[in-house]
Parts: structure tokens; C-alpha cells; sequence
């Protein structure tokens, strides 16, 4: 090959491996764009439309994830994304499939927070060793991690609520807890007010064995209420599901009132076990187990709180919950039109569905 032939094979084959390079950088920054362009997605309200797009918006994420493996925003865009898409579009018609998009999205933010803070990395792979603890894992995590975090937290919430009680799940539920508390002391506001949501659907679904209680979730659903304004819909659709159905026929006065027993009665149990025990390490852990029943009892027994809790019948709430999202306005609030668009849609599946609550 002479100089002027070696010269121009050099040239094609460093413009080719250039132009990979070019339309490799092209696929990721487009990737990147596709996920940052969520906020501005919430301003558009015809769910339908978006929710016939988002499909092209993973597989465009998946490619960037595949070109660029470790890119943190890609990552966190995937987990939100399929954790988005799960809740707000197949979760109402198929359960089963939108119990896979939370595992995905919960995996892939897991490997975003992973990247981005290395003591997650390294209390994630002692608590899979079962050598930590969630409460340990939870303390890793910083204000600058609170989208990964949140949409962890979230993923994983959703994906435990729709594996129908599988023994996989059941043991996440620790960690979803202590991440939903953590959440909430680094900012209960995040994704108006997403962690403290997280709280209220936790109680309001899990069986009373395992921590459930319609009188915590309508406290934390009223936070959510107050820190919102009343105007993210979507927590009020998610109020109306879980909270109003788990009533059913019953008053809110009722099980408040029934609470307020049942934590005298336990009281006053532990009272009696303490006078029969000797075992001073014992009878020291049962007094702290009673101190702690003391003071939910006087946060409960407070006017502010025992005001929330009304004559009305899960169903008279259901109705006026649904009736009052399919009411709503969208234009009032635009910039998260598409969410409280998907609320409504969510009203018109509940109101049909009404029959297999009530």
C-alpha cells in the first residue's frame, strides 16, 4: 500500500470510529433529554396521548442505557419512567404487568443511587449479605439523593402492593418503611408531597399484622392534603381507593374511637404483664414498648388530630371524593395537568368499579 492509499484508509477508518463515537454520544444525550423533558410533559393533559408515547420513550432509555451503562440520569429518567407509566397507566387494567415495570424501575434506580453515593453501595451489598440492617441502609442516603431515592421508594412500594403477598416481598417491606422514613426527614415535600403519600397508602393497605391502620393513613393522607392544597388529585384518587374502600360501611369516628381503645387496652395489658415480670432486661423493654403506645395514644387523643376523623361512611366519602376529582378543573393548576388528568381518568375506572368496594 502506498502512502497516499495508507493515508486515505487511516482517514475512513478514524472518521468511522468517529462517527460511532458521534451517533453513540447522539443515542445518550438523547436519552438524557428524553427523561428531563418529564416536567415539561406534565403541562400537557390528554393521557392517552402520552401514554401511547411513553413505550418509545423507554426503548430510546434502554438504548442509552445500553451505550452508557453506568449514566446515572439515564438510570434515575428509567426508574421514574417505568415507575410512572406502571401507576398511571397499566396498573388499573393489568396488574400483573405493571408488577414488572416496578421491579424494573426499583432495579434501575437502585443502580442509579448505587453510582451516585457509595455508601448506599456498600450498605445495600451488607444488608444483601444479611449482615445490615434497612435502618442502616437508610441513613446513607443525602438531600442530593432524594429523586433516586424517592423513585426507589416508590417503585418498590408499588411493586410490593401488586406481588400479592409473595414471601420476595413481604421481607422488602422493612426497607421500604425505613427509605419511606428517611424520605420524609429529607424532604417531605419532594413530587408534592410523595413520601409522606407513600406513608399514607402504606397504612391504609397493609394488614393490621404487618402495621396497617386507617386512622395513620388519614393522617398522613391529610398532610398530604394540606401541603398540596387539595389539588393534587392524584392523592386524593389514591385517598378515595385505599382509605374510603378500607371504611367501607364504617365512620371515621368509629375506627378512631376504636383505635383509642385498643391502645388503652394494650396499655393496660403491658401494665399487667410489667407487674408479673422479674426479669429486670425484660420488664425494662416492655416499659419502653409502653411508652411508646403512651405517646401515639396523646398525639391521637389531640383535638387537631381526633377533628379529623368525621360521621361520614367510607362510601359517602368514596362518592364525595370522586365526585369532587371529576369535578376539578385542569387549567387551575397547569403545571400538573397530566397527573390530575390521569386522576380523573382513575375517578371514572373507581365510580365504575364502585360495586366490588361496597
Amino acid at each position: 500500500m502506498d502512502l497516499k492509499k495508507a493515508w486515505v484508509f487511516s482517514f475512513f477508518i478514524a472518521f468511522g470510529g468517529a462517527s460511532c463515537s458521534i451517533q453513540k454520544l447522539a443515542i445518550v444525550m438523547t436519552a438524557e433529554a428524553t427523561g428531563e423533558a418529564a416536567q415539561e410533559i406534565q403541562k400537557y393533559d390528554v393521557p392517552f396521548i402520552v401514554g401511547a408515547g411513553i413505550p418509545s420513550n423507554l426503548l430510546i432509555l434502554e438504548t442509552g442505557r445500553l451505550l452508557d451503562p453506568e449514566n446515572e440520569k439515564i438510570l434515575s429518567n428509567l426508574a421514574e419512567t417505568y415507575c410512572s407509566y406502571g401507576s398511571g397507566f397499566v396498573e388499573d387494567y393489568d396488574q400483573e404487568k405493571a408488577n414488572i415495570l416496578y421491579y424494573k424501575g426499583y432495579k434501575y434506580a437502585e443502580q442509579a443511587l448505587s453510582l451516585k453515593n457509595k455508601e448506599f453501595a456498600k450498605a445495600l451489598e451488607k444488608l444483601k449479605k444479611g449482615e445490615g440492617s434497612p435502618e442502616e441502609l437508610a441513613k446513607t442516603l443525602r438531600k442530593k439523593d432524594i429523586k433516586e431515592a424517592f423513585w426507589y421508594t416508590a417503585c418498590l412500594g408499588y411493586w410490593i402492593s401488586t406481588s400479592k403477598g409473595s414471601p420476595e416481598s413481604v421481607v422488602e417491606i422493612s426497607k421500604m418503611l425505613a427509605l419511606v422514613d428517611k424520605l420524609i426527614e429529607l424532604d417531605e415535600n419532594f413530587f408534592y408531597g410523595g413520601p409522606l403519600l407513600l406513608k399514607a397508602s402504606f397504612y391504609a393497605t397493609a394488614p393490621n399484622i404487618l402495621g396497617g391502620s386507617p386512622v395513620k393513613a388519614k393522617i398522613y393522607f391529610d398532610k398530604v392534603f394540606k401541603k398540596t392544597g387539595g389539588k393534587f388529585y392524584l392523592a386524593k384518587a389514591v385517598y378515595a381507593q385505599f382509605y374510603a374502600t378500607l371504611l367501607k360501611d364504617r365512620t371515621e369516628k368509629e375506627i378512631y374511637e376504636e383505635e383509642i381503645t385498643r391502645l388503652e387496652e394494650k396499655i393496660k395489658s403491658y401494665d399487667d404483664i410489667i407487674a408479673n415480670t422479674e426479669d429486670p432486661n425484660i420488664k425494662a423493654k416492655l416499659q419502653n414498648q409502653v411508652e411508646n403506645f403512651k405517646k401515639e395514644l396523646e398525639e391521637l387523643k389531640k383535638n387537631e388530630v381526633a377533628e379529623l376523623f368525621s360521621e361520614k361512611t367510607g362510601e359517602q366519602i368514596f362518592d364525595e371524593v370522586i365526585q369532587e376529582i371529576l369535578d376539578a378543573r385542569l387549567e387551575e393548576n397547569p403545571n400538573i395537568a397530566l397527573i390530575n388528568a390521569i386522576a380523573k381518568e382513575k375517578a371514572k375506572i373507581l365510580k365504575e368499579r364502585k360495586s366490588q368496594y361496597f
